[in-house]
Order: structure tokens, then sequence, then C-alpha cells
């Protein structure tokens, strides 16, 4: 008996909810006072996030803002005081 070929993309995750929840944050909260900055926004969003993201490991984000200076909260374990020994 022979096994089927399993897909390749069978364990990828999929990052459409990911886009959908970007795209509908400037939809939401932008567009009912500032319409066209909240129609722009929810296409230009979405396709920052895309390129910031894309082939990089999952939390390639909150590294890139702990290393900018931008304060992360929950990085770090909160047992760990100092960072030099």
């Amino acid at each position: 008996m022979e096994l089927r070929p399993t897909p390749r993309h069978i364990d990828r995750s999929s990052r459409i909810v990911e886009y959908l929840v970007i795209a509908l944050v400037p939809f939401v909260f932008v567009r009912p006072w500032f319409e066209a900055a909240g129609l722009f926004l929810m296409f230009a969003m979405p396709a920052v996030y895309a390129v910031l993201t894309v082939g990089k490991p999952e939390g390639f984000l909150l590294h890139l803002a702990y290393s900018l200076g931008i304060p992360v909260r929950g990085l770090l374990p909160p047992q760990l005081r100092r960072l030099d020994r």
C-alpha cells in the first residue's frame, strides 16, 4: 500500500487573519473621522506588515521594537533581573 503524498503547505500557518485585523483597525478607528486617510491606511498597513514579516521568524517585530528602544512588555521573563553576569 502506497502512502498518499502530503502537501508541503499543510503545516504552514495562514496569515490572512493577521492581514484582515491589521486592515480593519484603520477602517474602524480612523475612517469615521478621516475617510481618505482611513482607506489609505487600510491598504498600506497590511502591505508594510507583509514586507516586515514575510520570511522572518515568529516574534521578529517584537525583537525589532526592542532593538529600536521601544518598550515591549513581556519580551523578557520577569524573573530575569540582570542581563550581565
